[in-house]
């Protein structure tokens, strides 16, 4: 993201903050997938060519009222949220470093209409290989890879 890019999303939050203190707007999901989107975008890194690691954990921070009523359809919304961040994902060719998922949060210092998109990354592959019953692609301790010649004796074990 360049240079400019970033001075026009600091003047949009600039302006943003006081028209939702002063009109008590609520927020709408459209506005978290485009911060979701945003914060993908801000936090691409480029690891080689064709291959852009992004974040994959979206925590939603939400003022009370916000995060009461948008919580009321909480497994609705976050489903929409991951799709529109998966498809932004596959749009710009990025590579979430896990699952995409999004998790809403309250936070009692926000006032209404005011929300804060918390990007991270976890790898939950680990798990997910298991559970798929996939190799697990970790290394094995080095006595494991001592495999003992056909005819050979057994080493002693230290």
């Amino acid at each position: 993201m360049g240079i400019l890019d970033r001075v026009e999303r600091g003047l949009e939050r600039a302006v943003k903050a006081p028209f939702a203190k002063v009109f008590k707007a609520e927020v709408q999901p459209v506005e978290i997938a485009s911060e979701v989107r945003a914060a993908m975008d801000d936090r691409a890194a480029v690891l080689g060519p064709g291959r852009t690691m992004v974040p994959n954990v979206f925590t939603v921070e939400l003022a009370p009222s916000d995060f009461e009523r948008l919580d009321s359809f909480h497994e609705t919304l976050t489903t929409e949220l991951e799709a529109a961040a998966e498809d932004h994902a596959v749009a710009q060719r990025y590579t979430p470093s896990g699952a995409v998922q999004v998790r809403l949060a309250r936070n009692d210092e926000l006032e209404t209409g005011i929300f804060q998109v918390r990007p991270t990354s976890s790898d939950g592959s680990r798990g997910r290989r298991a559970a798929a019953g996939a190799p697990d692609r970790r290394r094995p301790a080095p006595a494991d890879r001592r495999a003992p010649r056909p005819g050979a004796a057994p080493e002693p074990r230290p």
